[in-house]
C-alpha cells in the first residue's frame, strides 16, 4: 500500500521550568519521529535526551546506508524492523549510562524515548520507554498503544489505582524504567502496519498534565495539518497546566500524491549512491 506521511513536532518550555530537557526530532529523510523527556540535575536531563534523539537517528540512518549491522544474537526472533528501532534504542542507553558513570554530577541521568520509524516496504515499529507516550487515532478510535513504565501506572495495572488517581498522583514521575539508568536495558518494541487515516501522536508527560485523553482526542481528529495539530496540543497543554516541558511530534498517514513522500525520499537517497 502506497501512502504519504506529514511530520510535524512542537515544543513549549512551560510556565515554571528554567529550561526545556525534552528532545523532539523529526527527520524526513528515514521518516522517523520522536521525544524523549530528560531527567537528572546538572543539565543532564536535557543531555540524555539529547543523546537519546541524536543516536537514534544516527544508528538507523548507519543501519540503512549498511554502515553498521546488527549483531545477530541481538533479538534474532523479532521482525528486522523492531530489532533495528531496539538496538538504535540500546546504543543510546549505553551511551548515556557510560557519560553518567563517568560524572558523578550526572548520576542518575536518564531519559524517556518514544520514537516512531517507517521503511520503505511500508512497514512500521515504534520503540518505547518511560513514561512518554505513544498514542494512535484510527477509525474514529484513539487510544494509547506504548505502556507508561512508571509507579503508579503498575498500580493501575494490578487493580490498586484508577488511572486517573495515577494520573493525579503525585509520585506519577516515579519511573520502573528509562534509557540510562542500567547499563543493560531493552525497551519495548511494537510492530505496526500503518493505514490510510492514521495519526500517530507522541509526547512528554508533559502533555499529559494539562489534557486529558478525551481533550487529546478531540485535537486530533480535526481535519487540521500535523502541524496545526501539534502546535494546538502543546499549546493548550502548557495553558492549562505548564509546570513541566511539554512536546509532541505528529504523523499523519496520508493518501498518496502523484508520487509520495516516501517513492521520493527513497528514489533521491538510492540515487545518491
Amino acid at each position: 500500500m502506497d501512502f504519504d506521511i506529514e511530520l510535524a513536532s512542537y515544543s513549549d518550555i512551560g510556565k515554571i521550568r528554567e529550561k526545556n530537557e525534552d528532545s523532539v526530532l523529526i527527520a524526513p529523510e528515514l521518516c522517523l519521529g520522536a521525544v524523549a523527556d530528560g531527567m537528572g540535575g546538572h543539565n543532564s536531563g536535557e543531555i540524555a535526551s539529547n543523546i537519546a534523539v541524536s543516536i537514534l537517528r544516527q544508528t538507523l540512518s548507519d543501519l540503512k546506508d549498511k554502515k553498521i549491522t546488527i549483531p545477530s544474537e541481538f533479538e534474532p526472533k523479532l521482525p528486522l524492523i523492531c530489532r533495528k528501532v531496539l538496538y538504535a534504542a540500546w546504543i543510546a542507553n549505553a551511551k548515556i549510562f557510560t557519560l553518567a558513570s563517568e560524572n558523578f554530577k550526572r548520576r542518575g541521568m536518564g531519559t524517556t524515548l518514544s520514537a516512531l520509524y517507517f521503511e520503505d516496504n511500508n512497514t512500521c515499529a515504534a520503540v518505547h520507554i518511560g513514561d512518554s507516550r505513544i498514542y494512535l487515532y484510527r477509525n474514529n478510535t484513539f487510544s494509547q498503544i506504548s505502556k507508561d513504565h512508571s509507579y503508579v501506572m503498575e498500580q493501575v495495572q494490578k487493580g490498586l489505582m484508577t488511572k486517573e488517581e495515577a494520573e493525579k498522583s503525585r509520585i506519577q514521575n516515579i519511573l520502573t524504567k528509562a534509557l540510562g539508568l542500567k547499563a543493560e536495558t531493552l525497551c519495548d518494541a511494537i510492530l505496526i502496519e500503518p493505514h490510510i487515516g492514521d495519526i500517530y501522536m507522541l509526547c512528554s508527560d508533559g502533555v499529559n498534565k494539562g489534557l486529558t485523553d478525551a481533550e487529546l482526542e478531540e485535537i486530533i481528529k480535526t481535519n487540521a495539518s500535523a502541524g496545526k495539530i501539534a502546535q494546538e496540543i502543546v499549546k493548550v497543554s502548557a495553558h492549562n497546566d505548564g509546570k513541566d516541558n511539554v512536546s509532541c511530534v505528529v504523523i499523519k498517514i496520508i493518501e498518496p500524491q502523484e508520487k509520495t513522500f516516501l517513492q521520493t525520499l527513497f528514489t533521491h537517497f538510492t540515487s545518491e549512491k
